[in-house]
């Protein structure tokens, strides 16, 4: 069996998803050569990853120069993913890239030049997009077993404290770095972008995703921080498909992914876990939480399973992939990605973001939110043709 020398740029926060990949699973396929980590202090596993004799670097540049890398793993913050994916691809690496793929829709078209030129694939870590479920319901979609898509609708309600904003190294909900370098770190680029990312995927070609022909969003904040913490965003692709996509941080109860998808000749519904407010949102008859259910026009149920199954499921296909020596950026690579970086970008270019009255804030030593919020997300998700009314200060 071939093996490939593998690298992760980062190693903390999300990143130790990766971290405990490489140092808990004995994947013969695999070398670690060495990790990048500027802060590697911080880290809970650098006793381990120094046990193993894995050596960690301050940037890609010293691994490079000292490794022949075959695979980087990309876990950093948003503004490094492009210089760091170049890096790599000036190296001869193939790249697995955790979302998004970048910030500025500028760069698309360098990073697809650069990985054309060095011939290796970049795979972006939208999570659902790799599940077993997701490809199923994107492939049916794909040939016309439902008819075509009328309506999507997809809402997550996180609530995040204030310790969320102050993590890292300070760019947490900032709209660019001090040297105005794009991050467009917010709810929708961040936390919840698969959700948003997983109604284009489904929508588009095998291998891509579907552009919207208008992009509209009310964007709020009640954190004391650059960007959105909670957004109503309304979509309307070619051929007449609305999408709404509703997430928040500003809220006081927990709402995980929930999603349905309406066509001609089914609905298409998921969502989580069961709790007071998915039963909210949810039909009677859906008790199949956790699992993607298609019910059919004549009463059938298709059940596609969870898509939550497997969280490694990204890196092993990257890693087989190299293995392989593939070139092909499949199921999501930077075409794929790239939309949601659009998206994101027509939203922060064309909508103003607004705070959240404050008299409608409540602020604690914790957390900061907007008492009731959620059932005026709620509500929009229920009738996506509802706005998110007065929460905006005057």
């Amino acid at each position: 069996m071939a093996k490939i020398n593998v690298a992760l740029c980062g190693i903390g926060g999300y990143a130790m998803l990766y971290t405990r990949y490489i140092l808990d699973r004995e994947d013969p396929r695999i070398c670690p050569v060495g990790v990048v980590e500027p802060y590697p202090a911080s880290c809970p596993r650098l006793a381990d990853l120094e046990a193993a004799g894995i050596p960690v670097y301050a940037t890609p540049e010293e691994l490079y120069a000292a490794h022949q890398v075959d695979l980087t793993v990309i876990a950093t913050p948003i503004q490094c993913h492009t210089p760091q994916i170049l890096t790599a691809l000036r190296n001869g690496s193939h790249v697995l890239c955790e979302k998004p793929l970048c910030a500025d829709e500028n760069d698309i078209a360098i990073l697809q030049d650069a990985s054309r030129k060095a011939g290796k694939f970049v795979f972006i870590g939208y999570q659902w997009s790799y599940a077993a479920a997701t490809l199923a319901l994107k492939r049916d979609i794909g040939e016309g077993r439902f008819g075509r898509c009328l309506e999507m609708k997809t809402i997550v309600l996180w609530p995040r404290d204030l310790a969320y904003y102050r993590r890292g190294s300070g760019w947490a909900g900032k709209v660019a770095a001090a040297d105005g370098a794009l991050i467009y770190d917010s709810i929708a680029n961040n936390a919840t972008a698969h959700y948003l990312h997983n109604m284009l995927f489904v929508l588009g070609e095998d291998g891509k995703a579907a552009m919207p022909d208008t992009i509209r969003g009310v964007l709020l904040r009640a954190n004391d921080i650059e960007n959105f913490d909670t957004c109503k965003v309304d979509l309307t692709f070619p051929g007449g498909t609305k999408a709404c996509y509703i997430a928040s941080h500003a809220v006081d109860k927990t709402l995980n992914p929930t999603y349905h998808f309406r066509f001609e000749k089914a609905d298409v519904y998921y969502s989580q876990t069961r709790n007071d407010l998915s039963v909210m949102v949810m039909p009677e008859d859906y008790t199949e939480y956790g699992e993607v259910i298609a019910v059919t026009a004549d009463g059938k149920r298709i059940s596609y399973g969870n898509p939550f199954t497997d969280e490694y499921a990204k890196l092993e296909a990257a890693i087989s992939a190299a293995v392989r020596g593939d070139t092909v950026e499949y199921p999501c690579g930077i075409g794929a990605a790239s939309v949601h970086t659009r998206v994101i970008n027509r939203l922060q270019k064309h909508e103003t973001v607004r705070n959240i009255a404050a008299d409608r804030q409540v602020r604690t030593e914790e957390r900061v939110y907007a008492e009731g919020l959620w059932a005026d997300l709620i509500g929009c998700y229920k009738n996506p043709e509802e706005s998110l009314g007065d929460w905006a200060e005057v």
